[in-house]
């Protein structure tokens, strides 16, 4: 009886510690604070274990949506809760630079094989900050039963009565028309930062795609709302859609014969550049851990991590990795299409080129043949906002 209280007695020790030791571990080991999208978090939680594991660290994670991250940093600024890393949209960056509140990463960056034609969404003045982990950008659609084999080339469809289904309105879906013939919306500096007094829209190259685009926009339809251009696209009313890839799933339930491709050219040797919209992270200037973050971000970059992210949430890094993620088609249409891809300006700065690109499409729909009279007036409007903002 005497054996058996004992061995209880010595069980309970045991217990008691290990737990005391479980308890000296976790005060000793670090912890990462982590903000992410709530898109990404399941993502985050499924290949934490690993990098905590590897290096004897906890990361916490709280979701806190990209667009909400810039006005709650500043209320966790004495918190033992203040993020070393935070999840933003690449078009915030240079906001958060004038707060100083991210930290530059020029030194490692090249390290991260991401795509060249998106390295300006991580520069401003000199520095680049943070690492991408998802993109979004444009694509083509068409009717398979129309298109056996897709779409070679645009030039081939201006002789056919062909007509189109796009969001004319916007300055980030018109790109392709405009750099598929030269031209461009907005320059580019010695930095690499966008260079807003260099307003592309009245280039004799821009307005050329412009006028090709206007060209093969179904003109029965005036649409208003994105919406209504889908619709356009799923009522067949228009054969070709160019819009977000991430419609993808959606218009596969609703639309028969659907094809999908990258964006073809429209005159030979020069490629047609849609717009991109890059999820990143950044590690805080004001974090504790930044090595450790370093490390995170290295990690998030994986090709392992890359095909968890692919498998449950679609998301495609604009990362060259050696080896492929994914055979799917989706994935390897929108890779394709994020090598022809260019960076959305800064977010602030360019509502000032989109506000005045909108009200002049829709004079453009009206008065197809004065393209260029109203896109000079459009630019020069443009100048007067910018004079105004930077005043």
């Amino acid at each position: 009886m005497k054996r058996m209280v004992y061995l209880i007695f010595f069980i309970f020790i045991m217990l008691g510690l290990y737990k005391y030791i479980n308890q000296i571990n976790l005060q000793s080991s670090e912890v990462l604070q982590v903000w992410v999208n709530e898109s990404d978090y399941e993502v985050l939680e499924t290949v934490n274990p690993i990098f905590e594991s590897m290096y004897n660290v906890e990361v916490q994670l709280k979701i806190i949506p990209s667009d909400k991250v810039i006005t709650n940093l500043p209320l966790y600024q004495k918190s033992n809760e203040y993020p070393d890393i935070i999840n933003v949209s690449h078009t915030l960056i240079s906001d958060l630079v004038e707060m100083n509140a991210i930290h530059p990463m020029s030194d490692i960056f090249d390290s991260f094989n991401i795509l060249p034609n998106v390295k300006s969404a991580f520069k401003v003045k000199g520095e680049y900050y943070g690492v991408p982990y998802n993109a979004q950008t444009d694509i083509l659609y068409y009717n398979k039963e129309m298109f056996k084999y897709g779409i070679q080339s645009f030039s081939r469809l201006f002789d056919e009565d062909i007509s189109l289904a796009i969001d004319y309105q916007s300055i980030y879906h018109i790109n392709p028309f405009v750099t598929g013939f030269g031209g461009y919306t907005v320059g580019v500096d010695n930095f690499g930062d966008t260079n807003f007094y260099d307003i592309g829209l009245n280039n004799e190259d821009s307005i050329r795609g412009i006028a090709a685009m206007f060209y093969l926009l179904d003109k029965s339809l005036v649409y208003q709302t994105e919406f209504e251009v889908y619709r356009s696209f799923i009522n067949q009313s228009s054969d070709l859609l160019i819009a977000p890839a991430s419609l993808v799933s959606s218009l596969l339930e609703v639309y028969p014969n659907l094809g999908y491709q990258a964006i073809p050219n429209f005159v030979e040797d020069i490629l047609p550049y849609t717009y991109t919209k890059i999820d990143t992270y950044q590690i805080t200037q004001s974090s504790k851990n930044q090595q450790l973050a370093i490390k995170y971000l290295n990690y998030l970059l994986t090709e392992e991590v890359a095909k968890v992210r692919y498998d449950l949430t679609k998301g495609i890094a604009p990362v060259d990795y050696p080896n492929i993620i994914s055979q799917e088609e989706y994935y390897n249409v929108v890779k394709k299409q994020l090598h022809r891809s260019i960076p959305l300006p800064n977010q602030v700065e360019f509502s000032c080129v989109y506000l005045p690109f909108q009200r002049a499409s829709q004079q453009m729909l009206r008065l197809p043949y004065q393209i260029e009279t109203i896109m000079n007036e459009t630019v020069d409007g443009i100048n007067r906002e910018l004079e105004k903002a930077i005043k």
